[in-house]
């Protein structure tokens, strides 16, 4: 019977990045998978998703050649070649990480873990138990899947998910998405610029309604320019198949309904955690509805057992599973490992413009007492955006502590924003004051800059503007 020091049931990018620590800090290190590791960021969202968005983006480019002096004719979409492009991208990937989890002395499972009690997991294929492994450490890492509600008619063909639109290889005449959050507003994007009539339908009053108000109001404006019809306030009340379209029922805040009638509908209302059929109703863990609660370590309310990525609750993104993962392999190793800051996790929105945020937003720096100072700088007047003449309708909102010079938020909108809020991540966890980012040299000419003159508002007042 096999017995490990450390033993994950999920290899997502959670589960295979705390695998892959924990056997280079010397545990011995086994790593069940149901399916193919890399998890649904690799083959199901993060990475198709953005594979698809690169195209995209490069057909944009296309269409306006001549700004940048070339001449072209006749661009067109080929939509099966995106596809194929997207599946060599995660075909290398998926590669890497078996390559990865071999080379350090992973063993990998193909089947599901059922934990039978602590220290105990048996592993089954097609439901039927194959062996037991025993484990002084069992990490639950089994993510998560797209939420669709009994009474809709998900039938993956006309009404879908984002695990089912990505494997559409035909542009539907019209989409209509239910939700405006990252997952609804990026095909809302990839469909527009491919010629699809879009509408977004979102419950709340603004798309993408984690983010910061203002953010989220520029994008609105920025889609709904190039022909994005959005529906804020607005619910889902029913969807029904009719012959080759589908007709979709909404309530409006005011009370009125509206019939929408669209080619294909894709469901994009969020996500719920996989935790069914892994023996956790035995264990006696506790919950915050149907996420597992975990302490600072990311260990249940039970020794020995952890939970990370989507199955803990929001925010659902792969870099915190992978953060989490690291966390836990180095507490289990006896590794000291700084804690995770809640305040600190960046999110993107690869739209173009791109969305990018880390910390509170405005509203929720206020409700929490701070003594708010906001600094704002747009893209136009930054020389890169002038230069790839993208994201002009940007800016950047820093959200600061005016008594203790505080970085509480950063915000932008803009050009490719998601490369740089990594930088303003580590300026928070280290606690960099308004000044020490405004005294900063960033290199010219990038977007970069438009930190120094974001913070210099701050500070007193910026040059460039």
């Amino acid at each position: 019977m096999k017995n490990y020091d450390l033993l994950i049931i999920g290899g997502g990018p959670g589960g295979y990045v705390a695998a892959i620590k924990g056997a280079q800090l010397g545990l011995s290190v086994g790593l069940i998978e149901m399916d193919k590791v890399g998890g649904a960021c690799l083959h199901k969202g993060c990475i198709p998703t953005k594979a698809l968005i690169q195209s995209t983006h490069l057909y944009e480019l296309f269409k306006r050649s001549k700004e940048f002096g070339i001449a072209t004719e006749g661009v067109r979409v080929d939509f099966r070649a995106f596809h194929k492009r997207k599946r060599t991208v995660v075909t290398k990937l998926f590669g890497g990480i078996k390559h990865l989890l071999k080379k350090n002395n992973v063993d990998l499972f193909d089947g599901t873990g059922q934990i039978s009690s602590p220290g105990k997991v048996l592993l089954k294929v097609n439901d039927i138990v194959i062996e037991e492994i025993l484990a002084k450490n069992i990490v639950v890492s089994t993510g998560s899947s797209p939420m669709v509600f009994k009474n809709l008619p998900h039938d993956k063909k006309s009404v879908l998910t984002s695990d089912d639109i990505l494997e559409m290889e035909e542009i539907p005449s019209s989409l209509l998405i239910i939700g405006g959050g990252s997952v609804g507003i990026e095909f809302a994007y990839v469909f527009n610029v491919l010629g699809s009539e879009v509408t977004v339908v979102e419950v709340m009053d603004e798309i993408l309604p984690t983010n910061d108000k203002d953010i989220g109001n520029a994008l609105r404006k920025s889609l709904s320019k190039r022909g994005i019809r959005f529906l804020t306030h607005t619910e889902l009340n029913q969807i029904e198949k009719i012959e080759d379209a589908v007709e979709t029922t909404v309530m409006k805040n005011d009370g009125n309904a509206e019939v929408l009638q669209s080619e294909k509908v894709l469901l994009a209302m969020g996500r719920k955690p996989e935790t069914e059929d892994l023996g956790l109703e035995t264990l006696n863990l506790e919950y915050s509805g149907r996420f597992i609660d975990v302490d600072e370590n990311m260990q249940t309310n039970q020794q020995g057992i952890y939970a990370i990525g989507d199955v803990t609750g929001p925010p659902m993104l792969a870099h915190l599973a992978s953060a989490q993962g690291l966390l836990v392999s180095h507490n289990i190793a006896g590794v000291d490992y700084p804690p995770i800051n809640s305040n600190t996790i960046p999110k993107v929105t690869y739209t173009n413009p791109q969305v990018a945020s880390v910390g509170m937003t405005q509203e929720e720096a206020e409700l929490k007492g701070h003594d708010v100072k906001i600094g704002s700088f747009p893209f136009m007047a930054n020389a890169k955006t002038r230069i790839t003449g993208e994201g002009e309708e940007g800016f950047i909102k820093i959200i600061t502590d005016a008594s203790s010079s505080e970085i509480l938020g950063v915000h932008l909108i803009g050009h490719e924003v998601g490369e740089l809020i990594g930088g303003m991540s580590l300026a928070m966890n280290i606690e960099a004051t308004t000044l020490e980012v405004s005294a900063n040299i960033f290199p010219h000419p990038t977007l970069s800059e438009v930190f120094s003159e974001a913070f210099y508002m701050i500070e007193g007042k910026a040059i460039h503007i």
